[in-house]
Formats: C-alpha cells, sequence, structure tokens
C-alpha cells in the first residue's frame, strides 16, 4: 500500500521480482502516509490538506472510500493504536491530532496536541502510552497520550537538523530519527522526560524517511539524493 502523492496505490509483491499494481483510489488531497488496519481491509491515509481518509481496501483491486475527517492542519503521517480504535496523525503545523475511529463510518477528533514545530512523523510506544513526533524544526516531541482526551508534552530534544522520522526500538527506550541535513540521530528516550543524545551519523545527503530491522540491529534511510543508506 502506498501512499503516491495523488492516489493510493495498491501493489501486489507475492513475487517481489515482480511487483504489480491492483488498484488504486484517487485521494482529493496528497497523500503522504498509510497504515492498515490489523485485519488488513481498511487503510488510513494521511491525505495532506485533505485530512484523514479511511479506505475500504478489502477488495483490493476495488478500494473505496469509507470516511473522510478533515484535520486543522496538513495530513503527513498516520498510525494506529494497537486495538485500531484510535488514530493519530501527524498534521503538519497543527501537530497531533487524535482522532476515534472506532466507527470507520464516523471518525472524530478526540484532541490535539500542537507541537512548537512542524509534525512530520509519529510513532508510539509499545503499550501505546506515548507518542513520539518527529517535529522538524522542534526535534524530536514525546508526548504522554495514556488518556487520548487530554494529551500532555513529556519531553523534547531539539535535534541539530530537521526531525523528519522516527522510529522506536523494540524496548521502546531508543528512538531514531531521520533528522534531514544532520543524518541519523540516536536519542536515549529511557526517561522520557529528559531525553539524550546517543549518536548521530551524518548521512550524504538528506535523511527523509527510515525504518528499523526487526532485530533493531539495522536502519535503512531514505536520504534524499544519495539513495538508500544502510547504517
Amino acid at each position: 500500500f502506498v501512499a503516491n502523492s495523488t492516489d493510493l496505490h495498491i501493489m501486489d509483491v507475492s513475487n517481489p521480482a515482480s511487483p504489480s499494481l491492483i488498484g488504486t483510489y484517487n485521494n482529493p488531497g496528497t497523500a503522504y502516509g498509510v497504515t492498515l488496519s490489523a485485519d488488513g481491509n481498511t487503510a488510513f491515509v494521511a491525505d495532506g490538506s485533505s485530512g484523514l481518509q479511511i479506505i475500504d481496501v478489502s477488495n483490493p483491486a476495488s478500494p473505496s472510500l469509507t470516511a473522510t475527517l478533515g484535520t486543522s492542519g496538513s495530513a503527513i503521517d498516520v498510525i494506529l493504536s494497537a486495538d485500531g480504535n484510535t488514530a493519530f496523525v501527524a498534521d503538519r503545523d497543527s501537530g497531533l491530532q487524535i482522532i476515534d475511529v472506532s466507527n470507520k463510518a464516523s471518525p472524530t477528533l478526540t484532541a490535539t496536541l500542537n507541537t512548537s514545530g512542524s509534525a512530520y512523523s509519529v510513532t508510539l510506544s509499545a503499550d501505546g502510552n506515548t507518542a513520539f513526533v518527529a517535529d522538524g524544526s522542534n526535534g524530536l516531541v514525546i508526548i504522554d497520550v495514556s488518556n487520548p482526551a487530554s494529551p500532555s508534552l513529556t519531553g523534547t530534544y531539539n535535534t541539530s537538523g530537521n526531525a523528519e522520522d522516527v522510529a522506536l526500538s523494540a524496548d521502546g527506550n531508543t528512538a531514531f530519527v531521520a533528522d534531514r541535513a544532520h543524518g541519523l540521530d540516536i536519542i536515549d528516550v529511557s526517561n522520557p522526560a529528559s531525553p539524550t543524545l546517543s549518536g548521530n551519523l551524518d548521512t550524504s545527503s538528506n535523511a527523509y524517511k527510515l525504518k528499523l530491522s526487526a532485530d533493531g540491529k539495522t536502519a535503512f534511510v531514505a536520504d534524499g539524493g544519495s539513495g538508500l543508506q544502510i547504517i
């Protein structure tokens, strides 16, 4: 499932050497990010100025709109709670939007925490009680979301670059931040109220997105003009 600017693209990758397009859904905004429900039947798309799009993909060849919820900023990234009932949206200049999607046909805004920077990416701790936001020029922002109706700021780490993406180690003690011109930042978040820099690798270009291997020992960084960096 690929957020492909104007469209959601659904790809058959059963043969990785020869992926093929199964279906598309034409989004009204700019599709920046996508995540799936646990059963794989629903796609949640961060659709820029059009907010959150909820799309039925139970028939991948013929996806259809279930619901839309406009956000106050520009939806760039989205992640779901473990139970699938809450969507957390990195909404650029409007910070973190928390949305009740327990009824997929009628999503409602639960709360907003307007961060100081531009929220580009969000991930959750394993217990779902803490959100980690890559907040652009404001660095890494850590938010207590144990009560989704009343999120509160826990801590921040002002990175040297522009925080674009964030991933967590399996134990939740380390955050990895794609920090644009500053490359990959590795941040100790074992004390979320007082995060500290553990290390940095300044990549060749601009680090925009990253993923961790399952064992957490390898980071794969989308690094602008220098392509894929494996660290």
